[in-house]
């Protein structure tokens, strides 16, 4: 989702490139790169920078010179929240709780640093709870009802969805980077086998 109004709401909100993605939990490389159009990021990230900014969604999907021009939009009439951070502190309570790990609660770039951070062991031992959380969570949610719930709100289905399809991308991702890392061969060889299984 390309975000072309970005660094005219994050200027006009007097917020620098690096605070809006240290508050984001994001890279300041990733905010530069959607700011510049070389990249779109997901709904729920978009949906995080309008929340931490103040403004619609919509907002920051107009181009820089429509925003300008356009009519200001209203402000939320409450204070806005970083609603990601709630509903991955939720999470990991619920996971922790039920499964005893909650590493999909974590976001991509925290999971990154973990697996950059440890042995491909715990890499694997990463991946496994893992599938043992999303298994648990496909069961709670009876395999969809839950996300068809007229009740539940937007962005906590957004949220859950995106927790849901992450798995086994991310995973295979993770193994993939710490295989390109690893130099024993007992462990390239685990990595490649932990792959092959979720696949």
């Amino acid at each position: 989702m390309p975000l072309p109004a970005l660094k005219y709401w994050r200027k006009r909100r007097g917020i620098g490139q690096a605070e809006l993605a240290r508050r984001a939990g994001l890279r300041s490389e990733y905010v530069f790169r959607v700011e510049n159009g070389r990249r779109g990021c997901n709904p729920e990230t978009a949906r995080l920078l309008a929340d931490l900014l103040g403004v619609e969604l919509q907002a920051l999907r107009r181009k820089p010179e429509d925003a300008l021009d356009a009519m200001p939009l209203p402000e939320p009439a409450h204070p806005v929240v970083a609603y990601l951070h709630v509903h991955q502190a939720y999470l990991r309570i619920i996971l922790e709780g039920a499964v005893g790990s909650a590493y999909a609660a974590m976001g991509e770039r925290e999971l990154e640093k973990r697996c950059e951070g440890g042995t491909w062991e715990e890499a694997i031992e990463i991946v496994r709870a893992r599938k043992r959380e999303i298994g648990y969570l496909r069961d709670a949610m009876g395999v969809g009802e839950v996300l068809r719930d007229p009740d539940l709100t937007e962005d906590v289905r957004s949220f859950l969805e995106s927790v849901l399809e992450s798995f086994p991308d991310l995973d295979i991702r993770l193994l993939a980077a710490a295989r390109g890392r690893e130099t024993s061969q007992e462990g390239r060889e685990a990595l490649a086998e932990a792959m092959r299984d979720l696949l």
